[in-house]
């Protein structure tokens, strides 16, 4: 820490006597932040209170706040638990013995909880439990619609996509696999049109994405490049989004009808979404791939890991995103995780590093964008660097020290950029997507 602090004081003594030139100002200005994000806060927290914190199965949140999980079963105690007070404490509810591999939390407030060899429901927020589906496999998947229909599906069911009318109480079959008994539902999700998408894992064939466009009563093959997709979403902008077992990540446009592979050789679990453009992959590793949570800024043209806080950075196993009420996501693998700060929020999002002290926007943008940030200093002149991905400057600046500046983007140029705003006391950094 003393050396870091002689850093400090003998790089801003250097700036305000002007002994340095805008190549070593960058460069060190660069070593600054570096090791400042070193001190900073991580991105995620482990959350240990948990009844076991290696065999969570599955995890949901109620509109209240609720937190439920689900623990594995068979050697462990398995059942589910409930938190209300964000995670601090759990109350065990149940369903001792058994393996709950989701949960579901309907728009009604009803509760389904996907178990080996059956589905158990809750009307009264968890506190009891009874059985309203019993077959051969572990159901894996339940999705809910505010209508009172539920689709249903798993591992070595041989009843293909199961469907409910009535918030769980009753079931049929509505749809059996080409692949039976090896083809097994795995992710659904609900086009702003109301179809339903269906995606399939099959471990000795062919499996796919399926979609229904009238509820379920009758399902047609998508025509999908990819294999075992283990997560559909739908884009807030309408593109269908589908993770595959250590194929990536592709994304199907509806006015072009094409695919585009985004990423390769990793498996995402589960996708969120948060506004047009911020993206969170959550993904299962093995042998060759990093699990953990890659996270997109410009709508999936490019990726990162964003994995400090999760298991030492080296990233978990990650099988589910939640969005809290209060705007927290919590990740759950076998462990369970929160980030540090709201994602959610009604103003414009601030970049991950954790520096809420500026912001640019819009971000991405073409013509221009604002700079704002926090004067909590007396210059009145700061510098603003901006470069490129390669450390080149590509506009530097002394402005007026007001908290904002509008950054004409004249050169037209496009792609990923950071900017620093650079004052006698403080640093603050930022990036920047420009686009045509």
């Amino acid at each position: 820490m003393k050396i870091m602090c002689n850093f400090i004081n003998t790089f801003f003594s250097d700036l305000m006597n002007n002994k340095m030139n805008n190549k070593n100002i960058l460069m060190l200005a660069l070593g600054f932040i570096l090791i400042t994000n070193g001190y900073s806060q991580d991105y995620w927290q482990d959350i240990t209170t948990t009844p076991d914190s290696s065999s969570i199965n599955s995890m949901a949140i109620s509109p209240s706040g609720d937190i439920f999980i689900g623990m594995w079963g068979f050697d462990d105690p398995g059942g589910i638990y409930r938190s209300v007070d964000n995670a601090q404490t759990w109350e065990y509810l149940g369903l001792i013995e058994k393996s709950v591999y989701t949960i579901e939390i309907c728009p009604n407030g009803d509760i389904l909880a996907g178990v080996n060899a059956g589905i158990y429901k809750s009307t009264d927020n968890g506190e009891t439990w009874y059985e309203v589906y019993f077959e051969v496999g572990n159901i894996v998947t339940i999705f809910s619609l505010s209508n009172g229909y539920v689709f249903a599906g798993g591992v070595d069911n041989l009843q293909g996509i199961l469907r409910s009318t009535n918030f769980g109480e009753t079931w049929d079959t509505v749809f059996i696999f080409p692949g039976y008994g090896e083809e097994y539902l795995y992710s659904m999700t609900i086009s702003p049109e109301g179809n339903i998408y269906a995606g399939t894992y099959n471990m000795f064939g062919p499996s796919g994405i399926y979609h229904s466009t009238d509820m379920g009563d009758s399902w047609e093959a998508v025509d999908f490049p990819g294999n075992d997709v283990f997560s559909l979403a739908f884009h807030p902008q309408g593109d269908l989004f589908a993770g595959c077992v250590g194929d990536g990540l592709y994304r199907y446009n509806f006015n072009t009808q094409q695919w585009t592979q985004l990423l390769y050789w990793i498996t995402p679990d589960d996708i969120l979404f948060v506004g047009n453009d911020i993206i969170y992959l959550g993904c299962n590793g093995d042998p060759n791939f990093m699990p953990g949570v890659l996270y997109s800024e410009d709508n999936g043209q490019n990726f990162e890991w964003l994995n400090s806080g999760m298991n030492g950075g080296n990233g978990a196993d990650i099988e589910k995103f939640s969005r809290h009420p209060n705007d927290y996501i919590f990740a759950q693998g076998y462990s369970l995780y929160i980030s540090f700060e709201p994602v959610f929020t009604d103003i414009e999002h601030f970049w991950k590093s954790g520096n809420r002290k500026i912001k640019n926007s819009p971000n991405p943008f073409s013509d221009y964008t604002i700079i704002a940030w926090d004067v909590v200093y007396q210059d009145k002149y700061v510098q603003l660097i901006i470069t490129d991905t390669k450390g080149k400057i590509v506009y530097n600046k002394y402005i007026e020290n007001s908290g904002n500046y509008t950054y004409n983007n004249v050169l037209k140029v496009t792609g990923i950029f950071f900017y620093s705003i650079i004052g006698k006391d403080n640093i603050y950094s930022g990036k920047m997507v420009l686009v045509k």
